[in-house]
């Protein structure tokens, strides 16, 4: 199967990099707890909307090297490889961000796909773009999922894989980190909370 995987809070995790950063960046109380819910929640209440703002281009862009792959992605991923399955990044991020420095996002995210991603065999050679898409709007993402004929789409936003333009033959999957145990399935997709749950799935959708 040619299986597509979104990129953001998907395949990257970004808690360390929040928790690093926000102690490089700001002095915040001890009581703050250093996650993103926290430290939006603070900054917003305290007035610094257009400092949350300005954290989320210097995260995007080269705070990423603080960021970790999720907790089995990477083996999962190579896992799929060696069972003969097709991957694909399919993502949206603005090139640059709304406030702050001009970083570019999208060559950030290249960076770190090579260096983390690229590096260990997943996605084709350091450098091969081929399998690597960064789009700046959801509705250029989701032409693009058409566009590669994915058979099945990794998520984490409910939104994209009930889109209205979301092909109806291609199976979604979302991916909810943060909920445990098993998880109910939700209208036309089914719901994992963790990597290792992605490759019988994609077995029994392969039948």
């Amino acid at each position: 199967m040619r299986i597509g995987l979104d990129f953001d809070n998907t395949i990257v995790c970004y808690d360390q990099a929040i928790a690093l950063l926000a102690e490089e960046l700001f002095e915040l109380p001890a009581d703050v707890p250093l996650t993103k819910l926290g430290v939006r929640t603070y900054l917003r209440a305290t007035g610094r909307e257009p400092e949350w703002t300005a954290f989320q281009g210097e995260l995007y862009g080269p705070g990423m090297h603080h960021a970790q792959p999720f907790e089995g992605a990477i083996s999962t991923m190579q896992q799929l490889v060696a069972a003969g399955h097709e991957l694909v990044i399919i993502s949206h991020r603005t090139r640059h961000p709304y406030a702050g420095k001009p970083h570019d996002l999208h060559l950030a995210a290249r960076n770190w796909v090579a260096n983390r991603l690229q590096s260990v065999g997943l996605f084709g050679s350091m450098g091969d773009r081929s399998a690597v898409n960064f789009l700046e709007t959801r509705d250029q993402k989701v032409e693009m999922i058409t566009h590669l004929d994915c058979e099945a789409f990794l998520d984490d936003l409910p939104e994209i894989l009930t889109a209205p333009g979301f092909p109806r033959d291609i199976y979604p999957i979302l991916f909810a980190p943060s909920r445990e145990g098993e998880l109910p399935k939700q209208g036309n997709n089914d719901v994992i909370s963790a990597w290792c749950q992605l490759p019988p799935l994609i077995s029994s959708l392969a039948l």
